[in-house]
């Protein structure tokens, strides 16, 4: 027994021993990274300082380049002299200033006393930064490049020691106010706008909108539980879905975005076209909007001068994220419907045609009823074709094809002559929704909505089925 407990006793000993080594040995160790981690931040830390303030003792600083920026520190914090702040972005303002109050070199070249050597360097002409703060005044100079493109030559006021350095510094120290522009435009969400208008010289305007006190649109959201827009122009009252602008005028929208800033103010608006633009391009969902104006072309022909309402600054933006917005075809995101409308929101249509003239009534009578509850709708109304009731069944696939008319293309016409066809749907809240058609060629009636220039081409057949078939259910 005494023996084991000497065992133990020599075994909790050399524990002991070994968890002082290995305690000393880690603590050695972290000794010598902390070491390793200053002696590394050393490396790292430039050898000399060329200027170097706080912040709080800086009152201004001017530099002067070919667009002199004056930087002036207030008690609401950092602002450029003369510069509308909301058209900058805080960040970039941030780093130019940082560059300017640190500057510091890796690399001491010379003290030159023969002012003509050292103007080998620093030649006059380049650029002057211009310090004020409570105690002094000075200048430091930014003279060539080095040989190997890497780094500039500077000076300091008073100072005959010629320093390098970096060329990202140097060239952050000398950008112009434009190069610190907030270039970014709200985000939209392409397949939930509730709003789309381009105006184009030369071109009629496109409009589209949700509007929920347009039937059109309540009813498709009602039935379909989709958020459909309606056109308004260049034709009325067609339905467009979201998602169809999405993949048939937005799908490059992620190029839509400013590229540079060219101007921070309007006073040369004209310029660059910008006081009678080629375009205007209006867009919103449900969160944002974007209001654009579009100028003229750049000098290089790749981009276009570009404005954002309510933002005096010149942008340009590429001819790639414009494009789609100069060459739509409508036809790519409309529902080419002539007038689609539930049964549950009429009151009558009238058809007048060569072919011959229909009404079309819905009426309540003997418990066939209009009823709805909770948005659902049930139309058990009887259907009446120039005052006749027919089967109701017979009915359903006629109403079908009646408001399933549709267009094939859309065409600039000018219609002459008298109308050959002319339905009016009369909804149940009063208004109306009238096409009316004229001869285009042997094949197809060019059908109007609204008073605009572009007309719906509709095979001649379609509608001739239609009252075909009405005179069909009268027997």
């Amino acid at each position: 027994m005494k023996k084991k407990l000497i065992t133990l006793a020599c075994l909790a000993a050399a524990v002991v021993v070994l968890l002082g080594v290995y305690a000393g040995a880690k603590k050695n160790n972290e000794q010598r990274q902390d070491e390793q981690t200053d002696t590394l931040a050393q490396q790292a830390e430039p050898k000399y300082s060329v200027v170097t303030y706080k912040p709080e003792e800086i009152k201004s600083v001017n530099v002067s380049t070919s667009d002199d920026i004056t930087f002036l520190v207030k008690d609401e914090g950092i602002v450029i002299d003369n510069a509308d702040m909301t058209l900058l972005k805080p960040e970039l303002v941030s780093l130019m200033f940082n560059a300017l109050i640190n500057v510091r070199s890796d690399n001491l070249v010379g003290e030159f006393d023969d002012p003509v050597e050292k103007e080998r360097y620093v030649p006059q002409g380049g650029a002057v930064v211009h310090y004020i703060t409570a105690d002094e005044e000075t200048e430091l100079f930014i003279g060539n490049e080095t040989p190997d493109k890497n780094y500039y030559y500077v000076n300091k006021q008073g100072s005959n020691e010629i320093y390098t350095v970096d060329k990202a510094t140097c060239e952050r120290i000398m950008q112009k106010v434009t190069d610190l522009a907030d270039l970014t435009l709200d985000k939209l969400d392409p397949n939930a706008l509730t709003m789309l208008e381009v105006t184009q010289k030369g071109r009629e305007d496109l409009k589209v909108s949700f509007d929920k006190e347009n039937k059109i649109s309540a009813e498709s959201h009602d039935k379909n539980g989709l958020a459909t827009l309606v056109m308004h122009s260049p034709i009325e009252n067609l339905l467009v879905y979201p998602y169809n602008i999405e993949s048939g005028l937005l799908y490059d929208y992620d190029k839509f975005k400013l590229d540079k800033m060219v101007e921070l103010g309007d006073e040369k608006y004209a310029d660059y076209g910008l006081d009678d633009p080629t375009m205007t391009i209006a867009m919103a969902d449900t969160e944002n909007s974007v209001t654009l104006r579009v100028g003229r072309k750049t000098e290089d022909g790749g981009s276009y001068y570009v404005t954002p309402y309510g933002n005096k600054g010149v942008y340009t933006m590429s001819e790639n994220a414009l494009a789609p917005f100069f060459d739509y075809d409508i036809i790519n995101f409309i529902q080419k419907f002539i007038a689609l409308h539930y049964r549950y929101t009429l009151s009558d249509i009238e058809i007048k045609s060569v072919y011959g003239d229909y009404t079309v009534e819905f009426k309540e009578e003997d418990g066939k009823t209009l009823t709805e509850e909770n948005g659902n709708y049930k139309d058990k109304r009887q259907e009446y074709i120039n005052g006749k009731a027919v089967d109701s069944d017979a009915f359903t696939a006629y109403y079908e094809l009646l408001v399933g008319l549709t267009f094939d293309a859309l065409k600039e016409y000018e219609p002459t002559g008298e109308p050959q066809a002319e339905i009016c749907y009369h909804l149940l809240d009063g208004s109306e929704d009238k096409v009316v058609f004229y001869d285009y060629d042997e094949t197809f009636f060019a059908a109007v909505k609204g008073g605009g220039e572009l007309k719906m081409l509709i095979n001649k057949q379609q509608v001739k089925q239609a009252v075909d078939k009405a005179k069909e259910l009268l027997g």
